[in-house]
């Protein structure tokens, strides 16, 4: 894609953002060719995607002469289908600023060419929202755009862009998730129980406001949804809300939270907006995973099974489910629906490998830019940002002080490609001093016995921290709920001088009696810490391997 210069970023998104057409009733253009609304323009296919444009107020907004657009366009008949979807029988329906936002969402203030499209896994557009990218594998020149809109024809040229073809609309992302559940009357049963709970409340919610000495601080919520259908519910004879509460056992007072039925809604709610690729990956050579769920201490499994048509299974050994592929990756405002085949009852797995990402939490993300966090590749400069404010991390700087002015006291570092085996390519680094202190709260590990191992960064900056020519190797003393105490210096066990992600066992086994989530807590022993300008700790992700006896 071409690199644009800042200024020349800005001049279109103000144009879009503005109430009216900047560019209305001008004759600014400086090609002989047609520009992408001009082009459609001279298409009936396209005319009622035309018919929006103007209502928009967009029409010669994706005209301009001296910027490139990609506009992803869908036809007559799809446009139709929208209208019928939506209740409606003609954009004005729907009003001005839904049909801005629906330029917007189709819209990406670039030319991605055929090559940048098909080796991406999803696209920015002028809403500022990803669209995901799923290359259709039996039909040439075709793809998914979104989980909803099926290309039919890749980068068609016109003189100031690219255009897109699409046999459907994309839904613009002014719903949460829970109206992409109110919408889909296959859902209604689901719907009535978010309703039922209180859980729609938190799923209609995009982000929580609050004030601290007069400061504004705004949080932003993600969350992802697996929709049952009302088919699904009836394969078990259930036919309305009221079968569910019997056959759940439910009593009569849904909105408490021990309640059977509230219980079962936060069953299907992950608190964080996770694509269906990312539920479907796993470590290593491992075949199943762990994912926490928003009821209590209850966590479900995904299992890859290679050998049936399905694939990939939740709860495969309890009551089990399947992704409905087609219908899944449906984007909202504030995380992801997947529908699911079955109606996946609370059930406590066997144990399985649980990978912890010391940065993957939602008050981090909302510390990081959207662009930073989580790279889907390595970067080529690191991004080094301060996270000591994100109430995720309980944190104690030690009266010593440091000495280390690179990194704050807690920092989310992005990683280059020396460093490309770190987890969603970051790292947390911890520069709290000799004695300083800080406590994290780990994902719901199943009840059992496990092998816990460290991740971590080594720097030719840390080598006196592996020769312990100054300090003693990283010393942190390590507790889960203040217990299972053990001492470990991680940066001794690095073998090499070459900067990398290196491994170091934390507790070759150790028990946990409950299923729960655990406060791990470190509290660093290294006197270098405080007086050594290069100290620091940088920890990726940690693994609990279960142990079988």
């Amino acid at each position: 894609m071409k690199l644009k210069q800042i200024f020349l970023f800005m001049l279109p998104l103000l144009a879009f953002i503005a109430c009216e057409d900047p560019y209305k009733d001008s004759t600014y253009q400086v090609y002989d060719e047609n520009p992408i609304s001009s082009y459609l323009s001279d298409q009936s296919e396209y005319s009622e995607w035309v018919s929006i444009l103007k209502y928009a107020n967009m029409f010669n907004a994706l005209n301009q002469a001296d910027q490139d657009f990609t506009a992803f366009v869908p036809n007559n008949e799809a446009v139709t289908a929208f209208y019928q979807k939506k209740g409606v029988a003609s954009i004005e329906e729907l009003g001005a600023e839904y049909a801005k936002s629906l330029v917007l969402f189709h819209t990406v203030l670039d030319t991605i060419s055929v090559d940048d499209f098909i080796n991406s896994t999803s696209i920015t557009n002028l809403s500022k929202d990803q669209l995901s990218i799923q290359i259709d594998s039996t039909t040439a020149g075709e793809a998914i755009l979104n989980g909803e809109a099926r290309v039919t024809q890749m980068a068609f040229s016109v003189s100031n862009g690219v255009i897109y073809f699409l046999a459907d609309v994309m839904t613009p992302l002014v719903e949460t998730v829970y109206e992409r559940v109110a919408q889909n009357e296959s859902y209604s049963i689901m719907r009535e129980a978010l309703d039922a709970t209180g859980w729609a409340d938190s799923l209609n919610t995009l982000a929580d406001t609050t004030y601290l000495d007069g400061v504004q601080s705004v949080s932003k919520r993600y969350y992802t949804f697996l929709a049952v259908t009302n088919a699904s519910f009836a394969q078990e004879g259930i036919q309305n809300l009221s079968d569910l509460k019997t056959t759940l056992g439910a009593g009569e007072n849904v909105q408490d939270s021990a309640n059977a039925l509230f219980q079962y809604v936060a069953y299907h709610i992950l608190q964080s907006n996770y694509t269906l690729e990312n539920l479907t990956s796993f470590n290593g050579a491992d075949t199943s995973s762990i994912w926490d769920t928003a009821a209590d201490n209850q966590v479900m499994m995904v299992t890859l099974d290679s050998l049936s048509q399905e694939k990939f299974f939740l709860n495969q050994l309890g009551t089990p489910a399947n992704f409905v592929v087609e219908s899944s990756d449906v984007l909202a405002k504030n995380g992801f629906l997947h529908e699911i085949s079955g109606y996946l009852p609370i059930w406590e797995p066997q144990q399985a490998t649980v990978l912890w990402d010391l940065t993957d939490y939602g008050d981090v993300r909302n510390l990081v830019p959207t662009e930073i966090y989580q790279p889907a590749a390595p970067v080529s400069s690191e991004d080094n940002l301060n996270i000591f404010d994100a109430a995720s991390y309980v944190a104690e700087v030690s009266a010593s002080g440091v000495s280390n002015r690179t990194y704050n006291y807690l920092a989310y570092v992005t990683c280059k490609t020396n460093l490309r085996d770190a987890n969603y390519f970051d790292r947390l680094v911890i520069n709290l001093g000799y004695l300083g202190h800080v406590t994290m709260r780990t994902p719901t590990l199943v009840k059992g016995k496990y092998r816990v191992d460290l991740k971590f960064v080594y720097l030719s900056d840390h080598a006196f921290m592996r020769t312990m020519s100054d300090g003693n190797g990283g010393l942190m003393k390590i507790s889960f709920d203040g217990d299972h105490v053990a001492n470990v210096s991680p940066y001794t066990t690095v073998t090499r001088t070459l900067a990398g992600v290196y491994d170091a066992t934390l507790y070759d086994e150790i028990e946990f009696e409950t299923t729960a989530k655990h406060d791990f807590k470190i509290i660093i022993m290294d006197p270098a810490a405080s007086t050594n300008s290069k100290f620091s700790l940088q920890l990726d992700c940690i693994t609990f391997t279960p142990i079988t006896e």
